[in-house]
């Protein structure tokens, strides 16, 4: 049913405990995988001004947590036996990020949390789960 399994991933708990659904979504359909993480390299250029690295030193922080949150992903898909690629997505709206990368990647299901980083910022839905399950015309998984 599904041959190409988008995982999204920030590397928060919540976005972790979605790692096993895509991998058994992926095992059960003889499918592949691609971990996505979406950055906005620019969301506060007033608060980098006063932080000691600069941007510079912040956007590389970000990039090496995003790479961190991608090869967990990949790791845990490796040692299910699974093939998996990563990707990295510069955006200012994760939501549109992550659905480019599974168009690009032809993904055929989005493997997702309910919410990121951000925490309960809806009772819900995270705002971005919101706007994938909105824009999305592929089928999503949301795991809570």
């Amino acid at each position: 049913m599904f041959n190409h399994v988008l995982i999204t991933t920030d590397g928060s708990e919540l976005s972790e405990r979605a790692i096993p659904l895509a991998i058994e979504q992926a095992k059960l359909n003889g499918a592949r995988i691609t971990a996505v993480s979406v950055v906005d390299l620019y969301p506060y250029i007033g608060a980098i001004e006063v932080m000691p690295t600069g941007i510079e030193g912040w956007q590389e922080a970000i990039r090496a947590q995003a790479d961190a949150a991608v090869q967990k992903v990949a790791d845990a898909a490796k040692a299910a036996g699974i093939p998996c690629n990563t990707a990295v997505q510069e955006d200012t709206q994760a939501w549109r990020g992550l659905l480019a990368v599974a168009e690009r990647e032809h993904c055929d299901l989005v493997v997702m949390s309910s919410h990121g980083r951000g925490g309960l910022t809806s009772a819900l839905l995270g705002s971005q789960t919101a706007r994938v399950l909105s824009h999305s015309k592929l089928p999503v998984l949301v795991v809570r």
